[in-house]
């Protein structure tokens, strides 16, 4: 009896120290900048004085952990994969919504960077879910107002209006993924309603607008139906996720067959075949707008 307490009692602590290790990840993960930030590469290399050419083009991708790829295949590393002739710099953050990308563009510009890619809204999407997801974004992320597509759009515009004014950056908006794959459910279409918003921004300001939702979306409605887990278990799902992820060494593509998504993980990030779709778009981007510069630039004559 002795001993099968004991056991017993072993177990217990193995459960806690397994549990309070993932809760130390996952907090380190959310307040964690991607190692290549426009903090880090600052620190590391400082500011391009004006004027001053660079060897190879550099390319800041902005966005929130879609884009930071701690929680969801990472497809900035992909691009730098894809493009090794040029530099990128990782300005994604976990649980970001547009207003708070628009309180750090101060790094990002001094960067001076030659391709911005911003891909930002799932956040802000999510936050409308409700008084207590508003709520809950307002406090967790000190927001100035309830989130909403109005809100959304105001900052997006003014985001891409100083980031025109103050770089020479060609600059690139994503329109957002769904959440979820359900076409008839109320999360999908209020994605929809946001990916519309950064389209029209996009027309109106005259920067490039690369279509990530519009293959999503292609894609999906040529797959397979699956039985995929509801809306109300996608945060549970996220836990669940990291969980695999960090603690037994899944891929995030097996997390996201076992929760019955063909693209997403849990509901909101990309497993490694929509990150591959982002990749290619943002791959395109740069090297039509590097070809577009050599174009333009002037041709000497002996």
């Amino acid at each position: 009896m002795t001993g099968m307490i004991i056991l017993m009692v072993g177990l217990a602590l193995l459960v806690i120290v397994l549990l309070a290790s993932f809760a130390l990840t996952v907090s380190r993960m959310r307040l964690e900048l991607p190692p290549d930030s426009p903090e880090a590469w600052l620190a590391a290399r400082g500011a391009v004085p004006g004027g001053q050419p660079r060897e190879r083009p550099l390319v800041v991708c902005a966005g929130d952990s879609i884009t930071h790829g701690a929680v969801s295949a990472n497809w900035v590393r992909m691009l730098k994969e894809r493009v090794p002739d040029a530099d990128f710099v990782n300005a994604g953050v976990n649980s970001e919504l547009a207003w708070n990308l628009y309180r750090r563009l101060d790094p990002i510009i001094a960067l001076a960077p030659d391709f911005i890619t911003i891909l930002i809204g799932s956040n802000d999407a999510n936050a409308t879910f409700g008084f207590k997801a508003s709520i809950g974004y307002m406090t967790l992320q000190r927001l100035p107002e309830m989130p909403s597509p109005q809100f959304y759009r105001e900052i997006l515009t003014l985001t891409v209006r100083r980031l025109k004014d103050e770089t020479d950056a060609v600059i690139g908006l994503t329109s957002i993924p769904p959440i979820g794959e359900d076409p008839n459910h109320y999360a999908w279409l209020r994605t929809d309603e946001y990916a519309h918003i950064v389209k029209e921004v996009a027309f109106n300001e005259g920067v490039e607008y690369l279509p990530l939702r519009e293959r999503i979306c292609a894609y999906l409605e040529s797959a397979p139906k699956k039985k995929a887990i509801q809306f109300e278990e996608f945060w549970r799902a996220g836990q669940r996720s990291l969980w695999a992820s960090k603690m037994l060494g899944r891929s995030w593509d097996e997390i996201s067959a076992s929760n019955g998504f063909h693209l997403l993980v849990d509901g909101i990030h990309l497993n490694t075949h929509a990150a591959m779709m982002m990749t290619d778009l943002v791959e395109r981007f740069i090297r039509d707008g590097r070809r577009a510069a050599r174009e333009r630039a002037p041709t000497t004559t002996a």
